[in-house]
């Protein structure tokens, strides 16, 4: 079966607490350099969301939500059959104070190859520019909450 894979990952100087509000928090994923341009639902356990994304123009993508709080997060979404498989994970691992987060999607299935051959090089960007972005808005949040509470 074919398989690709993009990820990145960065260390971010807030608690996990903090990025896990930041990356959770669906509301706001179009006030921040999020690449979520539109987002319907909920990120809770067992939920769905639909998202349109910088990268797939007017496309929406209909995912399901499995977390471990805190901790993991999965946004998955196929096509019928196997045809093609999405597992996003987020991993928050804390780091004395600090937070390291990855964010790697794995796509799976037959139409793999066929399908993201040509997405590669700008979903990698994506993601570089997400974790970025997250690291951002966290330490941000992280600098505010420490001053103020």
């Amino acid at each position: 079966m074919a398989r690709h894979s993009v990820g990145a990952e960065t260390l971010i100087k807030a608690r996990s607490s903090t990025v896990w509000d930041v990356i959770t928090d669906a509301r706001n994923f179009t006030v921040w350099e999020s690449g979520i341009t539109h987002i319907r639902g909920e990120l809770r356990n067992g939920g769905t969301i639909r998202i349109r994304t910088h990268t797939g123009g007017e496309r929406t993508f209909r995912l399901r939500v499995q977390q471990m709080p805190g901790e993991v997060m999965t946004w998955t979404q196929g096509l019928p059959l196997g045809l093609l498989t999405g597992v996003r994970t987020f991993t928050l691992e804390p780091m004395g104070g600090m937070t390291h987060l990855l964010v790697r999607e794995e796509f799976t299935g037959p139409l793999c190859g066929l399908l993201l051959r040509e997405f590669a090089s700008d979903t990698q960007q994506a993601f570089t520019d997400y974790v970025s972005a997250v690291r951002k808005r966290a330490e941000i949040l992280g600098r505010h909450v420490r001053t103020t509470g």
